[in-house]
């Protein structure tokens, strides 16, 4: 089973939080937690408190084991941008833009929901080709039979100066 937690409007880039999910990302929570405390990045606390309330919901709310959890999927997506100027010299201004971003974990307390997950995936795009493959099938079949075309007569006009 899966559960998710989100939060949204944190002010760190996208770019930065997503190297710390790259450190956490398919562990167990227990050691998600260690490495999460010993890491120096703003977007480590962020994590860290979005990763205790997801446990805290998986075992209050689902019924989940805490000690079976690992961390199946967590994404720092971009959130908004505020855009501010900041004056340079001669009347002219550069543009700074403070970065916010949408952070979403994912839980799951199967090992093997992923490979469940994928198979899922894989059966559905294999019934959409086949459905595809019958369509082109059925088209192909009437391209084979082509329209019976009237037979045309020729008609010879005889050209100026010609022997004849």
């Amino acid at each position: 089973m899966k559960t998710t937690a989100t939060q949204n409007n944190i002010h760190v880039s996208s770019q930065k939080a997503n190297l710390v999910c790259d450190l956490v990302r398919g562990l167990p929570v227990t050691k998600a937690l260690v490495i999460l405390d010993n890491t120096p990045a703003k977007s480590a606390k962020f994590i860290k408190k979005l990763l205790n309330q997801a446990i805290a919901n998986a075992t209050n709310n689902h019924s989940m084991n805490a000690a079976n959890l690992y961390i199946y999927a967590i994404t720092a997506n971009q959130g908004k941008t505020l855009k501010r100027m900041l004056p340079r010299a001669k009347g002219s201004s550069n543009q700074i833009r403070k970065r916010f971003i949408n952070l979403v974990l994912t839980l799951s307390d199967d090992k093997n929901q992923k490979a469940k997950d994928l198979l899922q995936v894989k059966a559905k795009i294999a019934k959409r080709n086949q459905h595809k493959n019958q369509v082109n099938k059925a088209a192909t079949v009437k391209k084979a039979q082509p329209a019976k075309k009237p037979a045309s007569t020729k008609i010879k006009i005889a050209k100026e100066g010609a022997k004849k």
